[in-house]
């Protein structure tokens, strides 16, 4: 991901199969983006746009270039399995210089407030599009064909988040893993060391604090009552995991998501 974002300039994204987003660089969404979605309403229009596009992306199997909501050029890539699509890569939050011009006034014109942010919004030519297009194709091609992804990996990490993202909040140990994904503690930690890169006590960690900056980008809840919601009891001890994790305090991850 870091790759194509040196090549191409153009931030990515990975959604899973329910449409929910696993990982992005930059992690940081263009500023005119980051301000929309904290608009009233702006978030789940953002989200719907998303979830429109994978949804396009799945029924025809095929690279899916659309507008959001907004005007934005986005592009979605499908990763798929033998039972359907097991991922979406997406690329986008630019302008073409086609549509650079009247698309931007029209930005400014429907969300005065950020028009300084629209001015700063990306452009790239049809050109640059379909070749962004055709490399992601390829990247997606030599995942699976290299076996980077497969169903079982996938299915058993989409199960291990979706009872996380159930219980970010609370205690999560590795009996109650086992009893809801129908697992051995012995098989759990097998299959966490070949599929997670990890621990499962530091992949849970990682996923709390993956919890935590989306509250911090897209809330006004306090830090402190941040750590809670994603399930660290021990302030000071939320702080310590964020900077390792981030390389950043919380606070300073939420200013500069501002």
């Amino acid at each position: 991901m870091r790759d194509f974002h040196t090549l191409t300039k153009i931030r990515i994204v990975i959604f899973d199969a329910q449409f929910r987003e696993v990982l992005a660089y930059p992690a940081d969404r263009e500023q005119f983006c980051t301000l929309l979605r904290q608009m009233p309403g702006g978030n789940e229009a953002c989200r719907k746009s998303d979830m429109a596009g994978c949804r396009r992306c799945a029924d025809t199997g095929q690279v899916v270039t659309y507008r959001c909501h907004a005007g934005l050029t986005e592009a979605v890539v499908p990763v798929p399995d033998k039972n359907g699509v097991l991922a979406y890569v997406m690329f986008g939050q630019i302008l073409t210089q086609r549509q650079d011009g009247k698309c931007r006034q029209a930005l400014v014109k429907k969300y005065p407030q950020l028009a300084e942010a629209a001015q700063l919004l990306p452009v790239k030519t049809e050109e640059e599009l379909r070749a962004a297009a055709t490399v992601l194709q390829a990247i997606t091609s030599f995942m699976m064909t290299n076996r980077w992804v497969t169903p079982g990996k996938s299915d058993f990490i989409r199960q291990l988040d979706r009872y996380i993202e159930d219980h970010v909040s609370g205690s999560i140990g590795v009996e109650e893993i086992c009893t809801a994904l129908c697992i051995g503690r012995t098989r759990l930690y097998e299959i966490s060391a070949g599929y997670l890169g990890c621990g499962i006590a530091e992949y849970i960690r990682r996923r709390r604090i993956f919890h935590a900056r989306n509250l911090l980008r897209e809330s006004t809840m306090p830090v402190t009552e941040v750590a809670y919601a994603v399930g660290f009891t021990d302030y000071n001890h939320f702080s310590r995991v964020f900077r390792k994790l981030t390389g950043m305090s919380a606070r300073e991850y939420r200013n500069n998501n501002k």
